[in-house]
C-alpha cells in the first residue's frame, strides 16, 4: 500500500467518523466513494510525472498498527450499532473494518456476528472460519463459530466446534452448557450428562446446567436424582420455572399431587411459556417427562389456574415479562 493509499484510508475513516455522529451514515458511504474514486481519477491522471511534483495537501502516513487500532474502533462501533437495531449500518461499519485490517480475527468475529444478527448465516460462517484460519488457538472464534452452525441447526458440528474451544479454555461453563445441550440433541446422552457436570463444576450455581442433569437423570429412570438436582436449582434460583415445573410434574406422577400441583403453578406464574408442551420439547424435555406434563396439564386446577395467569412473552435481552 503506498502513501495515497494510505491517506485516502485516513480520510476515509475520518469521513465516517464525522457522518456517523452527524447520524447520516449512508451520506458517509457515499462521501468514502466518491473520495476513493476522486483519487484514483486523480492519480490516473497525473501519471508517473505527477509522482514528483509537491502535493497539494499532505496527508499522515498509517502504519499496519494503527490500521489495526483503527479497524478496532470502527468494529466496536457496528457493535454499538448493532444494539441500537441499525443493523444495515453496523455490517457496512464491520465490513469496512475487515478492509482495513484483513488480519485482525477480532474484526472479521465481530462482522460475522453482524452477518448473523442480520440473517445471513452463511456469511457468517465463512467470515467466522476466517476469523479461526487466522486465530486458531484463541476460544472465542470457534464459540461463536459455533453460534452460526446453531443457528443452521447443524448440531454435529455445533458439538465438535465447542470441543475445539473448550480445549482452549476449558473452564467456560456456559460453552460446556451448550455443548451438553448439542450433545442431548444428537442422541449421545452419557456426553451430555458429563458436559452439564463439567458446566456445574465451574459455576456452582449454575441452575441451567443443574436442571439439564435433572432432565437427563428422569429420562434414564433415575427419578430419585433427577428431584435432588432439580431442588438443587430451586434452591440457587426463586426466579427458576423450569426446574420447579419438572419438579412438580415428578413429584405429581409419584402420587404427591398436592405439593407437584403447587410447583406447576409457582412455575407458570414466572412463565407460563412452560405450559405448552412444544415450549418444553425446544427446552430439550424427554419423552418421559413430556408425557407426565401432558397429564398435569390436563387437570382441571391447572387448567383453570392457567386461565387466570397472564401470558409470558420474551424481551430483547432474554427477560421475560407477563402481558394482560
Amino acid at each position: 500500500m503506498d502513501n495515497s493509499q494510505i491517506g485516502a484510508l485516513a480520510i476515509l475513516t475520518w469521513t465516517i467518523r464525522y457522518n456517523e455522529k452527524a447520524r447520516n451514515f449512508r451520506l458517509a458511504m457515499s462521501d468514502m466513494r466518491l473520495l476513493l474514486s476522486g483519487l484514483c481519477l486523480s492519480t490516473l491522471l497525473m501519471g508517473t510525472a505527477a509522482n514528483a511534483q509537491a502535493p497539494l495537501f499532505s496527508v499522515p502516513e498509517l502504519s499496519p498498527k494503527q490500521f489495526q487500532e483503527r479497524s478496532l474502533q470502527l468494529s466496536q462501533e457496528a457493535l454499538r450499532l448493532m444494539q441500537v437495531a441499525r443493523y444495515e449500518d453496523a455490517e457496512a461499519l464491520a465490513s469496512l473494518a475487515v478492509q482495513l485490517s484483513q488480519k485482525n480475527f477480532q474484526s472479521y468475529t465481530i462482522l460475522g456476528i453482524v452477518y448473523l444478527q442480520n440473517n445471513k448465516a452463511d456469511l457468517a460462517l465463512k467470515t467466522l472460519k476466517k476469523a479461526v484460519e487466522i486465530a486458531p488457538d484463541n476460544s472465542r472464534v470457534y464459540f461463536n463459530l459455533a453460534l452460526v452452525y446453531q443457528r443452521q441447526k447443524d448440531y454435529a458440528n455445533v458439538a465438535s466446534t465447542l470441543e475445539k474451544g473448550l480445549k482452549l479454555d476449558p473452564k467456560a461453563s456456559d460453552e460446556y452448557f451448550n455443548l451438553g445441550n448439542a450433545y442431548i440433541i444428537t442422541d449421545r446422552r452419557p456426553a451430555a450428562l458429563k458436559a452439564f457436570e463439567s458446566a456445574v463444576a465451574q459455576k456452582k450455581d449454575f441452575w441451567e446446567a443443574i436442571n439439564n442433569i435433572g432432565l437427563l437423570n428422569y429420562e434414564l429412570g433415575n427419578i430419585e436424582e433427577a428431584e435432588n438436582r432439580w431442588q438443587q436449582a430451586v434452591s440457587i434460583s426463586d426466579k427458576a420455572a423450569e426446574p420447579r415445573l419438572a419438579l412438580g410434574v415428578a413429584l405429581y406422577a409419584k402420587g404427591n399431587q398436592e405439593k407437584g400441583l403447587s410447583l406447576a403453578e409457582e412455575a407458570f406464574r414466572l412463565d407460563k411459556r412452560y405450559s405448552q408442551l412444544d415450549y418444553l420439547k425446544d427446552n430439550l424435555w424427554g419423552t418421559k417427562l413430556l408425557r407426565e406434563t401432558a397429564k398435569l396439564l390436563a387437570t382441571p386446577r391447572i387448567q383453570e389456574a392457567l386461565q387466570r395467569i397472564p401470558d409470558t412473552t420474551a424481551d430483547i435481552d432474554g427477560t421475560v415479562s407477563s402481558t394482560p
